[in-house]
């Protein structure tokens, strides 16, 4: 069976300072999801239009506690959009945003962001509400989660598959032992059954470290890495047998002036590489086959699906490394 490639989106609210500010507030899903600044849309709208124009779909891992932030309904039209769109939605969650709910209600809260720090009931229970939200609005039960930061563990995969959800996308090996809570020790791309939940993980790439400037790995994200390092990226990891996975969040597109979100604008130069990404995929589709992770599932339900794992992968092209550094680094710049 031909491997694939997985454009995933996390799509999400920054907390906007909130936790740091009692003055400020979380960020809306207009602003945070849609990327909406007056009649323009820098957010998931644009990001539909550019699959939808290379015939590509993508797998949106939707977070589902708004609510909590203190924006009641706002939510669910969002995930109509993305299921009206065509596009696949699972479940993200981000601890913080049921944290700052339970602080608003003065109830006692943990004050983290990682799933895995969290007792196994607790993960269970929220991984069980934010299943049953994404059901409510949209009819489909999810099948598949990433957890924000990547701060899942095993245990957190243990907590899946007591609520049926039986899929993965955590792992990444450039963070794993740190932000993600998988053990550092024999790092891949690809997935692995761990139990009853299939792993699939966030891909990632080996470079050449440089201290202080470039880290030893780095994951498929577009946002972080070329377009000609992701294609090459998820070219070896597929002719080496196993499937990859990239990543890029609801906001990726934009840029903004402040931590509120104020005067975004599209970030031109991720958008590119978004662009070209979806391109290479149209243009190499038999090869490279774009796939969801609903489609995963039917595969593996229907299709004999077997999972693979592989090791890291390495590109050595310093000079282009650089230079994407200092994109980056001027990128950050508003005005630039």
């Amino acid at each position: 069976m031909t491997p694939g490639v997985f454009i995933t989106f996390d799509v999400e609210c920054s907390m906007g300072g909130a936790w740091q500010n009692p003055n400020l507030k979380p960020i809306p899903p207009r602003l945070g999801m849609m990327g909406e600044y007056g009649e323009k849309s820098y957010g998931l709208p644009m990001i539909c239009d550019i699959l939808e124009r290379h015939g590509v779909k993508a797998t949106f891992f939707l977070e589902p506690f708004n609510n909590e932030l203190g924006y009641p309904g706002e939510t669910e039209p969002v995930c109509r959009f993305l299921v009206e769109s065509g596009q696949d939605v699972q479940l993200h969650i981000h601890p913080n945003h049921v944290h700052y709910g339970l602080q608003r209600e003065g109830k006692p809260y943990d004050r983290t962001d990682d799933m895995a720090d969290l007792s196994p009931a607790r993960q269970r229970e929220m991984i069980e509400a934010g299943v049953q939200r994404i059901e409510n609005w949209t009819g489909i039960q999810p099948i598949a989660f990433r957890a924000g930061n990547m701060g899942a563990s095993k245990t957190t995969l243990e907590a899946l598959s007591q609520v049926g959800v039986w899929m993965d996308s955590s792992y990444t090996f450039p963070y794993a032992g740190g932000q993600c809570k998988f053990p550092a020790e024999e790092p891949y791309n690809g997935s692995k059954w761990y139990g009853d939940v299939l792993e699939v993980s966030l891909s990632g790439f080996q470079q050449l470290r440089v201290p202080k400037f470039l880290p030893a790995a780095q994951p498929l994200d577009l946002m972080g890495a070329s377009f000609g390092e992701c294609r090459d990226a998820a070219r070896m990891i597929c002719d080496a047998g196993a499937d990859a996975v990239a990543i890029l969040h609801s906001f990726s597109l934009f840029r903004w002036r402040d931590v509120q979100y104020n005067g975004g604008r599209p970030n031109h130069i991720v958008k590119r590489r978004f662009e070209k990404f979806c391109k290479w995929l149209a243009e190499n589709r038999n090869q490279y086959p774009a796939r969801t992770f609903s489609e995963l599932g039917r595969m593996v339900k229907e299709d004999g699906y077997e999972p693979r794992s592989v090791p890291p992968c390495r590109l050595g092209n310093l000079p282009r490394s650089f230079i994407r550094k200092v994109v980056q680094g001027m990128n950050n710049i508003y005005w630039f």
